[in-house]
């Protein structure tokens, strides 16, 4: 067994706000290295995380002795870095979305295949015990027959018509909300309930420029909204059902619901992490819209080693930053267990093969939104 896991980290972004802080909460780590091309925020990455070694070129990065690679760059050059590690021998966690389309997330499956390391994408959700305790609950029955999914998320990170033009705004770099929260959900309905057969989408930009460092206004050609209706097929649990995905990045407020709904109940995890449930012996009949519906929450049972990682959570910067920083944390746990014991693989963790099928619906989707019509995957 390893003494200690030693991290690298490609990229300073979501890595400062949860990665980093994440594995510095576990014991026998080492945050070894970081490779950022901008030397202020390389610098300040180094200080804040007392990390040794920081490298201007990615590559020189992985001649270090590592086990694993957080690659957190924009998705543009996730193939080429991750292929890079994993010829290394690295082990590599990736950011989503996973690639710029499923051809791309093909060449990267294959590295995997054949470098044999740990290979996950950063689905961290999956690790979140409100969403395990979901996954229980529909597995065993106990939500009944799945009548249909509901995802509403609404964001202000958008919202700015002064907010400078990035990556972000740029389609063919993997900009937009679909990559960037909707590969999130559709594993999320993958997971809890199965393979998608197609899907009808919209994707819309609802400010179409924005200022360049000089200031001058230039073309968002990614969607900063979308919306999507998914049919479940035969590879889930819900064949024929329909999920509903509804995303904005340019709201006036912040709010996160993911409902599953069955015929004995319906469960709903909020933006909190706070796992709910409704029965639908309770409903009231007419259509008033007056009475609240009784929602119950429902509080997941934990192993003792996630129960003091709970309580570390609690103490630290990653409580504030929601649901996907503090599923991160679970993730992490069980990434330094396997990398310690040397497993290549981690169950229920989303890895390349599931990167590249979650990559064929988003790009149904993309597809579907220029053909307005169904796409089958």
């Amino acid at each position: 067994m390893k003494k200690k896991v030693k991290i690298g980290f490609l990229g300073s972004g979501w890595a400062r706000i949860a990665q980093a802080p994440a594995f510095s909460l576990m014991d026998d780590v080492l945050l070894a290295a970081v490779a950022s091309p901008t030397e202020s925020h390389r610098t300040k990455f180094m200080q804040r995380f007392d990390i040794g070694l920081g490298f201007s070129d990615w590559r020189r990065m992985l001649e270090c002795d590592l086990d694993l690679v957080c690659v957190t760059t924009p998705p543009y050059l996730h193939a080429e870095m991750v292929e890079g590690a994993l010829a290394k021998g690295i082990g590599v966690l990736c950011e989503k979305p996973f690639a710029l389309n499923a051809a791309e997330a093909q060449s990267m499956v294959e590295a995997a295949a054949a470098s044999g390391s740990l290979a996950l994408v950063d689905h961290q959700l999956r690790f979140h015990p409100a969403v395990r305790s979901m996954k229980q609950m529909i597995d065993g029955g106990e939500i009944g027959r799945i009548y249909e999914t509901r995802a509403v998320v609404n964001l202000g990170s958008r919202t700015r018509p002064d907010l400078p033009w990035s990556w972000w705004c740029d389609a063919s770099r993997g900009g937009g909300a679909l990559g960037a929260i909707g590969s999130h959900l559709v594993d999320l309905n993958r997971y809890l309930i199965g393979e998608t057969a197609e899907v009808s989408c919209e994707l819309s930009t609802s400010i179409p420029f924005r200022p360049d460092s000089s200031g001058k206004p230039c073309a968002v050609t990614s969607d900063d909204h979308f919306a999507m209706m998914m049919k479940f097929g035969p590879s889930s649990v819900a064949l024929g059902s329909s999920a509903l995905l509804h995303v904005t990045t340019v709201g006036a407020y912040t709010w996160f619901s993911f409902e599953v709904v069955g015929s004995l109940k319906t469960v709903r995890l909020d933006g909190a992490g706070r796992l709910w449930e409704v029965l639908n012996e309770d409903a009231k009949g007419g259509r008033s819209l007056i009475d609240a519906p009784r929602w119950k929450q429902v509080v997941p049972i934990l192993p003792w080693d996630e129960l003091v990682l709970q309580e570390k959570i609690r103490l630290s910067s990653l409580a504030v930053h929601g649901i996907f920083a503090v599923g991160f944390v679970f993730l992490a746990h069980r990434v330094v267990k396997a990398l310690r014991q040397g497993e290549k693989t981690i169950h229920d963790a989303a890895d390349f093969n599931d990167g590249l099928m979650i990559q064929k619906v988003l790009d149904a989707g993309s597809q579907s939104s220029r053909l307005r019509r169904w796409v089958k995957i």
